[in-house]
């Protein structure tokens, strides 16, 4: 949410909500992994689920960096617009706690011991996905027409990085420090 609403804050309505279609994707690409039972491979094996994890690390590291690396610069707002559609898919995907949410989540209400449980996991996953799009998408659209103002001033973009940086990091951390 907080990735949303500075987006929105400081580029707008249109990356927010790229991102947003990002995040939905990914939780369409985890009911897809679930549907085909690969999470319940991923999820028992356990140096697989230490490989998303790490991964989603080097995912956040990388994000820092660039935070860090454009923090004095103008964004670009046509770069970062069509960069926002892939990162909110890469997040979603490399986060193994938004994995294991739909593995422990999603069966209980799919009825697995019946026939058709890969269509109703599939139908649990698109009203997922498609509330993710209307709650963050209102949520960029609110920023945006609300704050990005505020947003926009070069002390608070300053200190917006500065967080994310530190955000970014430290969820990296606890994500490679979850694995010992």
């Amino acid at each position: 949410m907080l990735l949303v609403i500075s987006t929105a804050g400081r580029l707008g309505f249109l990356p927010a909500f790229r991102l947003t279609l990002g995040f939905a994707t990914g939780c369409l690409i985890h009911t897809c992994l679930l549907a085909l039972g690969v999470t319940a491979v991923v999820v028992a094996t356990p140096w697989a689920i230490d490989l998303v994890a790490v991964v989603g690390a080097c995912y956040l590291l990388y994000l820092a960096w660039v935070t860090y690396k454009y923090r004095n610069k103008e964004a670009d707002s046509t770069e970062q617009v069509e960069a926002s559609f892939v990162r909110g898919v890469v997040m979603n995907v490399t986060n193994p706690k938004v994995l294991l949410f739909f593995f422990a989540l999603f069966p209980q209400f799919a009825q697995l011991d019946q026939a058709g449980a890969g269509f109703r996991l599939l139908i649990l996953g698109g009203i997922f996905a498609l509330v993710t799009v209307l709650i963050f998408g209102a949520l960029a659209w609110l920023t945006d027409k609300s704050l990005s103002q505020f947003f926009r001033k070069p002390r608070f973009k300053w200190w917006m990085d500065v967080v994310a940086m530190v955000l970014f990091f430290v969820l990296a951390m606890l994500l490679v420090f979850s694995l010992f």
